[in-house]
């Protein structure tokens, strides 16, 4: 199967304003699992000019996600 995982703005702002509270400039974050962490590479807006926006955030490395 071939979705793609996406989540609206005000879910993404929501999720990140609760981390955001709470987290101190000396603690880590990492992306994906502990295993096999991701390294950002950056945000890209993939438009359009008119209507709402999508915006990509895009890894160093190919992450597959696989069901169990």
């Amino acid at each position: 199967m071939n979705e793609r995982k996406m989540m609206s703005g005000a879910e993404f702002k929501e999720k990140l304003a609760e981390l955001l509270d709470t987290l101190k400039d000396d603690d880590n974050v990492y992306f994906g699992s502990a295993d096999s962490p991701l390294t950002l590479y950056r945000f890209k807006d993939r438009g359009p000019v008119d209507g709402p926006r999508s915006v990509q955030i895009e890894f160093n490395e190919v992450y597959k996600i696989t069901a169990e």
